[in-house]
């Protein structure tokens, strides 16, 4: 027999098993392992016959100690199993390293013609996308959660906030359609690979070009690419959506007399100043844009992006910029 003192035991029959298995004698020392859990673990065989188990994949001792312990009743006659353990192992392309990861190990003992038990075999599944998948759902699981309780307090401050600007039912449904819209046009790209982040440009697209693409030459709309996480996307959907509803009634867009430029930059602090400017539309009134509208742009978004927020009234009309000076953006 390959690698063993019990010339009755032959176990290189195990060699070609389509399992990642090896083969531990009573002093957990190798002797024998499969090609597959050889691939599995980066080694050849004569690298480990004859080496102890943690001197090969040495650990830290609270790491080992529940496999050791699965081994040795194992040893004993117990069957069992370990439906997951972290455990790392050496880096196969530089030994001094090494990856983390994650375990799924059946222990069996192996029964001599004699009756005793020399050997315990273990079959082991490496596991490790299995558990960052269950940890990445788990995670979005937690920030959807997170996000619809948020979503609900601002559909909330929303409603109360456009009720108590709104002369009638009818204005107040209208009102509060058209922001609820604003927010759903966000919220239904931020599903799938979005679902964590969403670039400037993006929401500044999707709030400008929503049937408005008659009025796409009297627009200038461009910057680099700044991504949002979800929380900061459904901000400057909102803010957006203000200035492109005063816009139509009062500002550039309202004719065709009116131009608009929307630019945004970024900074190495992570930030980005975010600018609309509305030009041929001549002096604006501030009292005209008045209510809860102003509120998002001046209190509502600047505070929740943690910027600051201007809001002017030029001779040629409206100028409005956020400026977010640090921050971290999705990676």
């Amino acid at each position: 027999m390959f690698g063993s003192t019990d010339p009755t035991l032959d176990l290189t029959v195990l060699r070609d098993m389509p399992a990642s298995l090896m083969v531990l004698d009573r002093d957990l020392r190798y002797v024998m392992a499969s090609d597959m859990y050889l691939e599995t673990v980066g080694r050849t065989l004569p690298e480990l016959i004859g080496r102890h188990l943690f001197e090969a994949f040495p650990e830290v001792e609270e790491r080992r100690r529940p496999l050791e312990h699965s081994m040795r009743r194992a040893l004993a006659g117990e069957a069992n199993s370990i439906e997951r353990l972290a455990y790392s192992i050496p880096d196969p392309n530089d030994l001094s390293r090494t990856t983390e990861a994650w375990w799924r190990c059946r222990h069996t003992p192996l029964i001599g013609p004699d009756g005793s038990i020399g050997h315990v075999v273990q079959i082991t599944e490496n596991i490790t996308e299995l558990v960052r998948a269950e940890e990445q759902k788990n995670a979005i699981a937690h920030e959807l959660q997170h996000r619809v309780g948020n979503l609900l307090s601002l559909v909330q401050v929303i409603a109360r906030r456009t009720a108590g600007s709104s002369e009638t039912l009818p204005t107040f449904l209208e009102r509060f359609d058209a922001r609820m819209q604003s927010m759903a046009r966000t919220h239904s790209y931020l599903i799938g690979t979005n679902w964590d982040r969403m670039s400037l440009g993006e929401v500044i697209a999707r709030q400008l070009q929503y049937g408005h693409d008659d009025l796409a030459a009297q627009m200038t709309i461009g910057g680099p690419e700044v991504l949002l996480g979800a929380s900061e996307a459904q901000m400057m959907s909102m803010a957006i959506h203000e200035l492109t509803t005063n816009s139509l009634k009062y500002g550039a867009l309202k004719d065709a007399s009116g131009s608009l430029d929307v630019s945004w930059s970024s900074d190495a602090g992570r930030g980005f100043t975010f600018q609309w400017i509305e030009s041929g539309v001549g002096p604006a009134a501030p009292s005209q844009r008045s209510g809860f509208g102003s509120m998002i742009l001046d209190m509502i978004v600047p505070s929740q992006l943690g910027g600051t927020s201007s809001r002017t009234f030029g001779p040629d009309g409206l100028h409005y910029a956020i400026t977010v000076e640090k921050r971290s953006p999705p990676v």
